[in-house]
């Protein structure tokens, strides 16, 4: 692959991430007492049926060969868990520290699970990367109490779920498109997530968002924040691996951080921007040290 084909799958991921990082700060937006599963449900919902139509329009299902009934099964799995972890996590923990634990967190959750489902060893740097990036987190967790931030524990473990199912459908999606073609993939994971989701929508009420701001909200994160922010990521994950979109994807808690300081006038303490910093470079030690041994082989 030349030069020019990863620095175009690095600007669309990074594209894609921009567009994440709005995602904490439209529900911080919206009214309080919409369940985060609706907001969840209607935002994959609204995703899907736009890639799903673009898919379709693009004759993307007519150049599909398999669909691994297991492994598209964990994806549309993992979509629709992430939507729930990450939007209860981000209601509970704030946007900058749910965020930013949520994203933190994915990596590692990637190389845990390269390990058992694709035999990769695990070396020292990456076991020094995932320690920098524990600490990152226990950090940002502790700092965050007294902060101002609406913490909770269950916040944060919520938040580390969703990068474990961030982890999870990004490690789906690259083996699918291997196969399928990248319309049809997302279209199948988001639109299959999204009717996991759907009962929620029957459960809690979504009468609160039927205004104004609220349609505007969930038309911002389903067409924006996923219809097309998953168009140019799928395109992006083509062109570069799995372990370089995690690091690229650094750029949706940074603009959650500035988003939540800015929008929504949170604050997080010293030790939380500490904490934050050991994150960035967990990360950054672990990019350096896949890139070297891709560069070795």
């Amino acid at each position: 692959m030349n030069s020019a084909e990863r620095t175009k799958g690095f600007a669309l991921v990074m594209l894609a991430a921009v567009l994440w990082g709005t995602t904490g700060t439209s529900q911080g937006l919206a009214p309080a007492e919409v369940s985060s599963s609706v907001i969840g449900a209607l935002r994959i919902l609204l995703g899907g049926i736009v890639l799903f139509l673009y898919a379709y329009y693009k004759g993307g299902f007519s150049k599909t060969e398999k669909w691994p009934f297991l492994i598209t099964s964990f994806g549309i799995l993992s979509v629709a868990a992430y939507q729930l972890t990450f939007f209860y996590g981000v209601r509970y923990a704030g946007v900058a520290i749910g965020t930013m634990v949520g994203i933190g967190s994915g990596p590692i959750s990637a190389g845990i699970l390269a390990f058992l489902f694709y035999n990769e060893k695990l070396s020292k740097k990456w076991m020094i990367s995932t320690l920098i990036g524990i600490f990152g987190l226990v950090l940002t967790t502790y700092g965050s109490r007294g902060s101002g931030l609406n913490y909770n524990v269950f916040g944060i473990i919520l938040s580390i779920g969703a990068g474990f199912f961030y982890a999870s459908y990004t490690m789906v999606s690259k083996k699918l498109l291997e196969t399928n073609d990248v319309n049809a993939v997302m279209a199948v994971l988001f639109l299959g997530g999204a009717l996991l989701l759907t009962p929620f929508l029957f459960i809690y009420d979504v009468a609160p968002l039927l205004n104004p701001k609220g349609i505007i909200i969930i038309i911002h994160l389903g067409v924006i924040a996923t219809g097309v922010s998953y168009f140019f990521f799928a395109r992006g994950l083509k062109l570069i691996k799995v372990s370089e979109t995690a690091t690229l994807s650094l750029a949706e808690p940074l603009t959650a951080t500035l988003l939540g300081i800015l929008v929504l006038h949170e604050s997080p303490s010293f030790l939380s921007f500490l904490g934050v910093f050991f994150i960035f470079a967990g990360l950054c030690v672990l990019s350096i040290q896949r890139r070297q041994r891709t560069e070795d082989r």
